[in-house]
């Protein structure tokens, strides 16, 4: 088989359609056992536990069949998918995983209100009292009529009314490109589970079908960036691109902004008790340790440990890739003192890279002075978690 055939395998477990890529994943599994498809074991030895697929955002679109094969082809120890809101992709990547012999997790992330901290921001960014809380290590989606399963559904409802109120805000805004949700969103992941991300990439998508080659002069009077910016962007950076219009229409201060208020997430204690229900294991999540909530990391592990998390979720990137200097010694300092507290007070700490903002990276560079005195200890937490 030549390289041309192995690509079009390779995207197809990308398919939207989960019988085709199961189909396609089977024909990478024989392709593998002929000899015909080997690791390149570019990251032996190292493991990526938090990497959200195509059922929430991936920025490559990668199913969680497409995840679990380049973890095994790359020769990670450990590989655990993950989506905003729902179980979608569990089933997928365990099945993938007993396939390749190929040790791997999966789970969910969500956000939820703290009441103990309901006046500091702690992990969500301007948001007091609200925290990106995790389950992780499921073995089966649950029954939709069960109690677990009819909670799961909740959730992925409060997700898509919030995301139905910034459409209608911000088609107000723009006027002259209005997105339909059930039409231009919906579509843009298989699950029907969409992010801000999709409802970004919505926009853009309408705009240059509405607009066509003006759709570069809306953009540049919407944003306040020249047309040659936009140009250049739209042809070298289409990540930062997209993550500008997220920030100018999305995020605080935008048209499309949504005040967070505690009634619109679910509590901290009752997710917690539906992941245990469901048989997963709840796991927090880590920043950078600059906010309110962050910034005592005895009191936040302490907290954490009574409430049953059983392990935090780091993202390593977003701790030592930074250009400013003295923001990066800051973040570095604090990502060593919460490790340093994490291991004093025996709390498993695991990584990943998320994969749903561009320009990620599938695998964190463990080979940085920065990080690679924590490998081993993430690699020590994912054996007590999940073993």
């Amino acid at each position: 088989m030549d390289k041309a055939e192995k690509k079009t395998i390779f995207e197809l477990l990308s398919n939207f359609n989960l019988k085709i890529r199961k189909k396609a994943f089977l024909k990478v599994v024989e392709l593998i056992k002929n000899g015909q498809i080997k690791k390149d074991n570019e990251f032996k030895n190292s493991l990526n536990i938090h990497i959200h697929t195509f059922h929430s955002f991936n920025y490559k679109n990668w199913s969680p069949l497409r995840v679990v094969f380049e973890g095994w082809k790359k020769g990670l120890l450990f590989l655990g998918t993950v989506d905003f809101d729902t179980l979608e992709g569990v089933e997928e990547t365990l099945w993938a995983g007993r396939l390749l012999s190929f040790k791997v997790v999966s789970g969910f992330e969500t956000r939820v209100f703290l009441r103990e901290m309901k006046d500091m921001v702690i992990n969500s960014p301007n948001e007091p009292g609200i925290f990106y809380l995790c389950g992780k290590g499921f073995e089966k989606i649950p029954k939709e009529n069960s109690k677990a399963g009819i909670y799961f559904e909740k959730l992925k409802m409060i997700a898509q009314e919030r995301n139905k109120k910034i459409i209608e805000k911000i088609n107000d805004y723009l006027n002259i490109i209005k997105v339909d949700y059930e039409r231009d969103v919906l579509p843009l992941t298989p699950s029907q589970n969409p992010t801000e991300r999709h409802i970004v990439l919505a926009y853009s998508k309408k705009s240059e079908l509405i607009l066509k080659e003006k759709a570069i002069d809306f953009w540049s009077d919407i944003l306040g960036i020249k047309k040659e910016k936009i140009i250049e962007l739209k042809s070298r950076n289409l990540g930062q691109f997209y993550e500008i219009i997220r920030m100018k229409l999305i995020k605080i201060g935008g048209p499309g902004y949504i005040k967070p208020e505690s009634s619109d997430f679910p509590l901290f204690d009752e997710v917690v008790e539906i992941i245990e229900k469901a048989g997963g294991v709840p796991v927090g999540t880590y920043l950078d340790g600059t906010s309110e909530g962050e910034k005592n990391p005895e009191f936040l592990i302490e907290l954490l440990k009574n409430k049953k998390i059983k392990g935090i979720t780091v993202i390593p990137e977003r701790n030592w890739n930074i250009k400013d200097e003295n923001e990066k010694k800051l973040k570095l300092k604090k990502f060593d003192e919460f490790i340093t507290v994490c291991k004093k007070m025996n709390m498993p700490v695991i990584c990943g890279t998320e994969m749903n903002k561009y320009g990620q990276p599938f695998v964190d560079n463990f080979s940085r002075s920065e990080i690679s005195k924590y490998l081993e200890y993430f690699i020590k937490s994912f054996k007590i978690i999940f073993s």
